[in-house]
């Protein structure tokens, strides 16, 4: 593939401005079950491969409150080790045990997120890699006005922006394509 050739960044067409509609579950990877993770393309944006799983081991989906999808990257350091610290926070209702396992069980986990839309032309987002994995943090509020866990995956280390995925994500409940 050619590398990255300078170009204008027009404004897209229709309202881009207008905010981000994601699907209902946010897609987390241990990054120990994954077999291989393809790399970006020249460019460094977009992933075009499937991330390939070990045999047996899948994504799981975590539900997030309709509106309190976050996505942001923001750059940061000096002049010589400037990079990007992307991450995703959302709101799950309620603290039932099954978010409780949850919690318990993958905090401090290296992990990739993967943020589908609902526009099925819309290519899905992909946070963290193997070696620059994100992990989660958590704040639980359970008081007369809210009952709710909101969650914020962040890359662990400076590094590369928020990335394109069309490759296929392996859930337990199938495979879907992103491309």
């Amino acid at each position: 593939m050619p590398a990255y050739v300078k170009a204008n960044v027009n404004k897209p067409g229709g309202m881009p401005g207008k905010g981000i509609t994601p699907k209902d579950k946010i897609v987390i990877i241990d990054v120990d079950d994954i077999d291989t993770f393809p790399e970006r393309d020249e460019a460094g944006v977009v992933i075009a491969e499937d991330i390939v799983m070990k045999e047996n081991k899948f994504g799981v989906g975590i539900y997030l409150t309709p509106g309190t999808g976050a996505l942001s990257s923001n750059s940061e350091g000096d002049a010589d080790a400037q990079g990007f610290r992307p991450s995703v926070q959302f709101s799950h209702p309620g603290n039932k045990k099954e978010v409780r396992e949850f919690k318990a069980n993958w905090l401090g986990k290296n992990v990739i997120v993967i943020i589908q839309y609902c526009n099925p032309d819309e290519p899905a987002d992909i946070i963290g890699s193997p070696c620059n994995p994100c992990q989660m943090a958590v704040e639980y509020t359970g008081n007369n006005e809210a009952n709710a866990n909101s969650f914020t995956f962040q890359q662990v280390a400076k590094g590369d922006d928020i990335g394109i995925y069309k490759g296929a994500v392996t859930t337990s409940d199938g495979v879907a394509n992103n491309g």
